[in-house]
């Protein structure tokens, strides 16, 4: 295309030109390094220009101009071209930001290396094989252990999902992954995961950390929240609300009302006034990470004498308290947020075995004796007399 420029452009906007095409039409384009170029279809000087100058000129710009460049890139019908599809709707990864961040970063682990594979080229074997790699654990370059059982279960999940998603835009027949072998794991090989902590693991760290301190806050946090670290860290007075936490959930969405117990509220009352916008900050007064917390966290149970104990843990034992007090599943989902029953479970293994027993056999033993066979003596001191 032949472009005559003209003079006027002092009298534009930043990055904005004016020229004319081969037909002698008048055109404006917007270049600036690193964003698109794009051609204006408003008038100069009307609103709907301004707007498209904001537009262009956003920072959303920036990633349309990168996909559209990823876009051209792709081979069609391939795994790159697949997942671009499937990342172009966030909900489909899962209901929150933090949740889509993971099952993105790993499907794009899967993808490394196979962007421009066939989709309908991908059989049950080559997830088979794909899998079994994953669950080969290995230490990556900045010497992290990665890969695992459970690693290879969540892959296995989202690529069910992503060759669903294949299936509905009619590039495949059938999901290989349907046909691929399930990730099985024998009793011994299970990891226990998180340590629970024990009444006595809590009853030392109070002893060590006192009321009043930033230590017994975190811990009677957790506790008694019984939330992950993203939600309980960034807790404050914003969220208390007809003497409850109002609680909406970074990874699920959901909305918990959960009452503030004595031990809590003792451990909020007894720290210094502040007017930050959470109970728990930093040295320098800051909001926590979550992964600067848990560091954090992980020293202070080390000086109390307990190194195998952790915030997460923490969620386990409040999950292992209401087993032991034999509360249904119902009533530690809503206090918790878990969705599924066998997440329950997975969260009470620790429960004591022995009170747990203690208690059954007990309630069975009342039973039968409140029951008792009228044709039979059931009255253990009679028999004996009776010989």
């Amino acid at each position: 295309m032949t472009r005559h420029r003209l003079r006027s452009n002092r009298f534009l906007p930043e990055y904005v030109s004016r020229f004319k095409d081969r037909h002698g039409k008048e055109r404006l384009r917007f270049r600036r390094k690193g964003y698109p170029s794009k051609y204006f279809t408003a008038p100069l000087g009307t609103e709907a220009f301004r707007e498209e100058y904001r537009r262009f000129n956003s920072p959303e710009a920036i990633a349309e101009g990168i996909e559209e460049a990823h876009a051209a890139r792709t081979v069609p019908g391939s795994i790159g071209d697949l997942l671009r599809r499937y990342f172009a709707v966030p909900e489909r990864l899962g209901p929150t930001e933090t949740t889509q961040t993971k099952v993105r970063r790993i499907l794009e682990r899967f993808a490394e290396g196979r962007e421009d594979r066939p989709v309908k080229g991908v059989s049950f074997e080559h997830i088979d094989a794909i899998i079994a790699k994953v669950r080969n654990k290995s230490v990556d370059a900045r010497g992290r252990t990665i890969g695992g059982n459970e690693a290879a279960r969540k892959l296995r999940k989202e690529l069910r999902r992503l060759f669903a998603f294949a299936r509905k835009l009619e590039w495949i027949a059938t999901n290989p992954v349907d046909d691929s072998e399930p990730v099985k794991v024998a009793p011994s090989d299970r990891s226990p995961g998180f340590y629970t902590w024990t009444e006595e693991d809590i009853a030392t760290y109070r002893a060590h950390w006192p009321l009043g301190t930033k230590q017994r806050l975190a811990m009677e946090l957790m506790l008694w929240t019984d939330q992950r670290k993203v939600d309980a860290i960034h807790l404050g007075r914003q969220h208390v609300r007809a003497g409850k936490f109002v609680i909406r959930q970074s990874k699920t969405g959901k909305l918990l009302r959960l009452a503030i117990a004595p031990q809590l509220a003792a451990a909020i009352d007894a720290m210094p006034a502040s007017d930050a916008m959470c109970f728990l900050v930093t040295e320098w007064g800051k909001p926590f990470s979550v992964k600067g917390f848990g560091g954090w966290f992980r020293e202070q149970c080390d000086a109390a004498g307990l190194p195998k104990c952790t915030a997460h843990g923490l969620r386990k034992a409040t999950m292992r308290r209401m087993a032991e007090l034999e509360m249904p599943n119902k009533t530690m989902k809503s206090v918790s947020g878990h969705s599924k029953d066998d997440e329950v479970a997975r969260y009470t293994a620790a429960a004591n075995q022995e009170r747990l027993a203690d208690s059954a056999i007990k309630q069975l033993s009342d039973w039968e004796m409140s029951n008792p066979d009228p044709r039979l003596d059931t009255d253990p001191a009679q028999r004996a007399e009776n010989g």
